[in-house]
C-alpha cells in the first residue's frame, strides 16, 4: 500500500512584488517579466482558502510560511493570516522588516492568534556585505528582532550563503548563537539573482568543505536542514519513532537534511513545486486545476523525489542518503536532473558502509537541537510502549 503523503509545512509565495529590489533576495523571482505576469494572476484570498488552506489539512501540514517578494505588500495580508489561524495553522512570515513597525507586529500576532514566527534575512553583520545582497541595514533588522523579543513573537534568521559571505559567515552565526536566535541557511541560486550573478557568487564544493560546513557544524542552533548532513540514520530512526515518521523515505520528526519532502512550495499563481528554490524551474501542476492532495499523489515528480532510494551518483551509494539526501535544487541547477548527486558535497563514500568523520559531531549537535525543536513544536518525542510484567508489549 502506498504510504500516505504528509508534509510539515508549505512555503507559499503569496506575491512576487516587493518594496525593495535586492540583487540577492532570499526569496522570490528576480525576473521582471515573471513578476509582472504574477500581478495579474495571483491567487485571491478565497482561492488561497479553498485551494490551499483547506486541502492542505489532508497532507498533515501544520505550518504555512508566507513570503514573496514581500508578503506584507498585499492589502489582504492580515486577512490571509486570520484565515490560516482559523484552520489552526502556525504562521511564519518571511519579511525584510521594512514594513514591520510595532503596530503591524501587534496586528500580525493578533491575526495569527499568537502562533506567529517572523523570519528575517541577515547575510552578514558587515553592512557593506549585507547591503550588497539585501539593501537592508543590519541595524534595522537587529531592531526588528528586538521588537519581536519584547512582544514575545518568535523569530529566526535566514542566511543566504554564497561566495560573497564565505569569510563573514562564522561571525554572523556566532552573533546569532550568542543572542540565542535560531537560524537556517539558504543556498544562493539563480532564481534569487539571475544566471550571471549566480555563476559568479554560488559556492563550490571546496567552499563548502573549507568555509561553510565547518560553520554549520559549529552552531547547533542552526536549523538542521542543510546538506551535506552526516546524521546516523539509526539515530534518527530511534528518536523520531521509526518509519511511520517518514514521508515515503524523507525523515520527519524532526525534518533534517534536504528540505524536499518536508515541505511544499506554492507560487503566487498556484504552481506547486517540491522546493521553493525551484519554483520557476520545476512544477508538478497548479492547484487551480487539481486538488492539492491529488496533485501530489499523481505527480511523477513527487513520486520520484520522495523516494531517496532512487538517488544517483554518490548520493545513491551514501550512508546518509535518507538523513541528508543532498540538495535536490543544486543538483537540478547543475545537471537538469533533480535526482543526481549534490555538486557541492565533498564526501566521497565508497558505498553505504562508509562513515563520515563528521558523523559523531553531527549526532551530538542533532541531539542538542532536539531540545530546541521540541520547544518549537518541530519535534514530538514518540510515546514509549507499555510493557506488562512478562515483558511483552501491551
Amino acid at each position: 500500500m502506498k504510504p500516505r503523503h504528509k508534509f510539515n509545512s508549505i512555503y507559499f509565495e503569496t506575491t512576487r512584488r516587493c518594496n525593495l529590489r535586492c540583487p540577492f533576495c532570499m526569496t522570490g523571482s528576480q525576473r521582471p517579466a515573471v513578476v509582472e505576469r504574477s500581478k495579474r494572476a495571483e491567487l485571491t484570498h478565497q482561492e488561497i482558502v479553498d485551494h490551499l488552506f483547506v486541502p492542505a489539512k489532508e497532507l498533515s501540514v501544520q505550518t504555512f510560511g508566507f513570503s514573496g517578494g514581500e508578503f506584507l505588500v498585499r492589502s489582504d495580508a492580515l486577512d490571509i493570516v486570520r484565515s490560516a489561524a482559523d484552520l489552526d495553522y502556525q504562521v511564519n512570515v518571511v519579511s525584510n522588516g521594512v514594513l514591520l513597525d510595532d503596530a503591524t507586529l501587534r496586528e500580525l500576532k493578533a491575526a495569527a492568534r499568537g502562533k506567529l514566527v517572523i523570519a528575517f534575512g541577515i547575510n552578514a553583520l558587515d553592512d557593506e556585505v549585507n547591503e550588497k545582497t539585501r539593501q537592508v541595514e543590519v541595524a534595522q533588522t537587529e531592531e526588528r528582532l528586538a521588537q519581536c523579543a519584547a512582544m514575545k513573537i518568535r523569530s529566526h534568521v535566514i542566511v543566504t550563503a554564497g561566495k560573497f559571505n564565505l569569510h563573514s559567515l562564522e561571525r554572523t552565526y556566532r552573533w546569532l548563537y550568542e543572542h540565542n536566535i535560531p537560524m537556517n541557511r539558504s543556498p544562493l541560486t539563480r532564481r534569487h539573482c539571475g544566471e550571471a550573478h549566480f555563476r559568479r557568487n554560488a559556492f563550490t564544493r571546496q567552499d563548502m568543505e573549507d568555509h561553510l560546513h565547518p560553520v554549520f557544524r559549529a552552531y547547533p542552533n542552526g536549523y538542521v536542514s542543510y546538506t551535506p548532513f552526516f546524521l546516523s540514520p539509526e539515530l534518527h530512526a530511534e528518536v523520531s519513532g521509526g518509519p511511520g515518521q517518514y514521508n515515503v523515505t524523507v525523515p520527519h520528526n524532526p525534518s533534517i537534511g534536504c528540505w524536499v519532502g518536508s515541505w511544499l512550495a506554492v507560487s503566487a499563481e498556484g504552481d506547486v513545486s517540491p522546493c521553493g528554490i525551484l519554483l520557476d524551474e520545476l512544477t508538478a501542476g497548479n492547484i487551480r486545476d487539481k486538488r492539492l492532495p491529488d496533485l501530489i499523489a499523481q505527480s511523477e515528480i513527487f513520486e520520484t523525489i520522495l523516494d531517496r532510494t532512487r538517488l544517483k551518483g554518490k548520493c545513491g551509494r551514501c550512508r546518509y542518503k535518507i538523513t541528508c539526501g543532498g540538495c535536490r535544487a543544486l543538483a537540478y541547477l547543475e545537471t537538469g536532473d533533480f535526482m543526481e548527486e549534490d555538486p557541492t558535497c565533498f564526501f566521497e563514500p565508497v558505498d553505504e558502509t562508509t562513515v563520515s568523520e563528521h558523523e559523531a559531531i553531527t549526532n551530538r549537535n542533532f541531539q542538542k537541537y532536539l531540545l530546541q525543536a521540541a520547544l518549537s513544536g518541530a519535534y514530538v518525542r514518540p510515546a514509549r510502549k507499555a510493557h506488562d510484567h512478562t515483558g511483552t508489549t501491551s
